[in-house]
Parts: C-alpha cells; sequence; structure tokens
C-alpha cells in the first residue's frame, strides 16, 4: 500500500541537496493554496502560555530608593511547540526529521568574568526537518560540551531552526529584549508583555468592524484561488490587508507611518512585510493612529489654525503637516494643548498673535521623553534603524522604548542622559 501525506497526495521522492541544506523535490503533492494555507498556519504566532523568558543580560540602575538590578529578558518557546504546531497542521506523518551530531574538538572558550581561557569541545547537531511533497531545511545547534546537557540544547536549537526556515517560530526573532527588575536572586519580579502583532489570531474582527472600513475576517471566506483560507486562522487576505495598511499610511503621514513600520516589522516599504502577524500588528497601529490624527484635525477646526501654527513652531516641527509629526508622543502632546488651550510650554499669544513662552513653561518628565522620542526618531530616519532599537542603546540599560512611558520624575536624570546621548549619535551619524 502506498504511503500518502497528510493531504490525502503521495510522498514527493527526496531531491539533491543544494549545499545549504534546503531541498525542494518538485513540490506538486501541494496546490498553490494548500500551500498559502500551511505557510499562514505555521507563522501564526504561539498562544502566550507556550512562551516562556529567559534572563541574559543584567545591570544595576540607580533610583528613588537607590541602585536595583534589571534584566534583560528574551522570550522562547519550547520545542515541544514547534512539534504540537507541526502535528497539528500537518498531522504526525506530514513531517519528518533527521539528527547528525558530531564533536569538534579543540575551541578556546574564555569564561565571563575571568581571563583564563580553557581549550574544550563543542557538541554540534544538524537537524534537517522534511515537510512531504513541500520541501526541507536544516538547522545548525551547538553547545559547549561540558554542559550535561549539551545534547539536549544543541539538539532543541538546530530543530527550532529549521523550523523558522518555514515562518514557524520566525517571529521570535524579532521580539526585542524587555527590561524588567530582578530580585536579590537575580530572579524578575514581573513577566514582560507581549506585542499585539506576536499574539495568536490577531487578524480577527468583529463583523461591525466591516463597516468601518477594516478587511473582513476569513471565516467562512474564500480566497483568490477559491480554496479556503485556513479557516480563519490568519485573519486577514493578505492584499486586502495591505491595501489598509497603505491608506492608513496616506492618512497618518509620512513619519508616523514610518516609525510604525520600522519599529513593528524593520521596515521602510509595508508590501516587504511577509508575516501576516506583523502585518496586521502594523494595521492595528496604524488605525489606531489614525483615530488620534482625526482627533488633531477636530481640535484643530476648534482652535484654530493660527494657534495649531504656534505649537507646532514651539515643539520645533519642520512645517504644519502632518507628515512632519516626527512620532506618536508629538501627536498627543498637540492635541493634549489644543485640546486644554495651551501650549507644550504654556504657550500664550499676544495681541498681535504671536507666540510666547510663560513662566510657568518647565521641563518635567513628560517633555523629556517627548525630547527623547523626537531626536530618537531623527537619529532613527539618519541611521535607518528602527525607533526602540536606538532608544535602547542611548538608555543603556536604564529604560528601554517599551518602558519610556512609565518612566517617573526619578528618571529624570536617565531621560536627560539618554537625550545627550542621542544628540551626539545624531552628530556623529
Amino acid at each position: 500500500m502506498q504511503d500518502t501525506t497528510s493531504n490525502g497526495a503521495p510522498p514527493v521522492p527526496a531531491g539533491t541537496v543544494n549545499g545549504q541544506g534546503n531541498v525542494f523535490a518538485h513540490a506538486t503533492a501541494f496546490a498553490p493554496g494548500r500551500i498559502r494555507e500551511i505557510v499562514a498556519a505555521l507563522e501564526e504566532p504561539f498562544e502566550p502560555s507556550e512562551i516562556k523568558w529567559r534572563v541574559t543580560n543584567t545591570c544595576k540602575v540607580g533610583g528613588r530608593n537607590g541602585p536595583r538590578d534589571r534584566g534583560q529578558m528574551l522570550a522562547y518557546a519550547d520545542p515541544r511547540a514547534y512539534a504540537d504546531r507541526l502535528n497539528t497542521v500537518l498531522g504526525p506523518s506530514g513531517w519528518t526529521r533527521d539528527y547528525a551530531v558530531q564533536m569538534v574538538q579543540n575551541f578556546e572558550r574564555k569564561e565571563r568574568g575571568t581571563s583564563e581561557r580553557t581549550i574544550t569541545a563543542k557538541i554540534i547537531v544538524t537537524c534537517r526537518l522534511t515537510i512531504h511533497g513541500f520541501g526541507a531545511h536544516s538547522g545548525l545547534g551547538e553547545e559547549w560540551a561540558d554542559n550535561e546537557n549539551a545534547g539536549t540544547a544543541a539538539e532543541a536549537q538546530s530543530f527550532k531552526r529549521a523550523c523558522s526556515c518555514f515562518g514557524l517560530g520566525r517571529y521570535l526573532y524579532d521580539l526585542e529584549g524587555q527590561w524588567v527588575d530582578l530580585d536579590e536572586k537575580k530572579r524578575p519580579l514581573e513577566t514582560p508583555r507581549l506585542p499585539d502583532w506576536a499574539l495568536p489570531n490577531r487578524g480577527r474582527v468583529a463583523e461591525k468592524e466591516i463597516a468601518n472600513g477594516t478587511p473582513r475576517h476569513l471565516n467562512g471566506q474564500r480566497g483568490h484561488n477559491g480554496q479556503s483560507q485556513a479557516g480563519g486562522r490568519n485573519g486577514f487576505y493578505r492584499d486586502e490587508v495591505l491595501g489598509q495598511v497603505n491608506a492608513l499610511c496616506a492618512t497618518v503621514g509620512f513619519s508616523l507611518s514610518q516609525g510604525i513600520l520600522r519599529a513593528i516589522a524593520k521596515v521602510n516599504d509595508p508590501s516587504k512585510i511577509r508575516n501576516m502577524a506583523k502585518l496586521t500588528g502594523v494595521f492595528e497601529k496604524l488605525q489606531d493612529t489614525a483615530r488620534g490624527i482625526e482627533r488633531l484635525r477636530a481640535a484643530i477646526s476648534k482652535a484654530g489654525e493660527q494657534r495649531y501654527s504656534v505649537l507646532c513652531r514651539e515643539l520645533g516641527l519642520a512645517s504644519e503637516s502632518v507628515d512632519d509629526i516626527p512620532d506618536r508622543a508629538v501627536l498627543r502632546r498637540l492635541v493634549e494643548a489644543l485640546e486644554r488651550g495651551s501650549g507644550p510650554s504654556e504657550v500664550a499669544t499676544d495681541a498681535n498673535g504671536k507666540g510666547a513662552r510663560t513662566e510657568s513653561g518647565t521641563s518635567g518628565v513628560s517633555e523629556l521623553r517627548g525630547a527623547v522620542l523626537q531626536e530618537a526618531n531623527r537619529v532613527s530616519g539618519e541611521s535607518r534603524r528602527s525607533l526602540a532599537d536606538v532608544i535602547n542603546e542611548a538608555a543603556k540599560g536604564t529604560f528601554t522604548f517599551s518602558t519610556l512611558r512609565t518612566l517617573s520624575d526619578a528618571d529624570a536624570a536617565n531621560l536627560r542622559a539618554a537625550l545627550n546621548t542621542l544628540k551626539a549619535m545624531r552628530t556623529t551619524a
């Protein structure tokens, strides 16, 4: 009796290895629509309960109550989560993996925190993951041989790297390390929060959102080839979401849209986003920002164009166009200032309609946060790096992009130091 794949088609014979561990043996067992379904289902983020966190870097920072320990945490998933996803999408008979193990001798190793160097060995494991009728990829894992769990660690690493070539778990590489407080035993005091784009099924929307111009969800819908698109697992049709994203980019302006694209997907062009979870995350953030732009326009109509012009000059914006609003923090300050009838430094308007600073203007922590964001946005644009990467580098471990909005007056010195660093980064860029 002939073996079959999980979709009932006969398995495709193995092809030749191209030298990089990839095998594509006439991948005709699946129709194009089914291939898209498989890729979308594999790229779907894991459930939050499957995500674990580990501390990778630590440092001490000053605070109101004295120095405290901080740790940078990275997210990962257990290999069992990867295997479960493959079984769910393809069935146990739809995929296989093969391992090759070798010992490599004479590695010079320097222990962290010491100057001593030792000669040791490494365990090298290569995993070849094959999806029958689709293709194969290889991943490499390594671990120092003196680790009693070296084989297990290297095996897990190689398997997950092979899976990422198919898109499974690939999004975890794009999650930035988050800094949290540690206790006296270097254990985290809190669990970092995953961003919206790293949560599963973020693309699903309620029927009522359709009337507001949001894309349709896939439950009960058909793809362009007439086949069901993963039963709604991936949420939106990619082309439909991409069209909405492009429209929203035009609505929110160049600087705001570029900041969102770089922060979430590390691209400047939405069409380059291949991961549906990231594309959905960009869509949601742009949609939220567009509501801020609508609120700004309503505030301008009430306060008047002249007052808005004064505020733009106060904030050092290049023009009054939404294209020159550098980030969401500045957008928020504009809206709040117009709605409450005051400027970021309590702008007063004289009889001639010209803006002037009053004595009540201060440089509190909110102003410092805004200045840091504005300067970081400029550095980000000049260096073509994500806004989060720029801020994290300038903060030097005292805070992160994700914790910026939670800083208090006690962190003012750290904000000023980061602002000076950002200005220096601009002069050397």
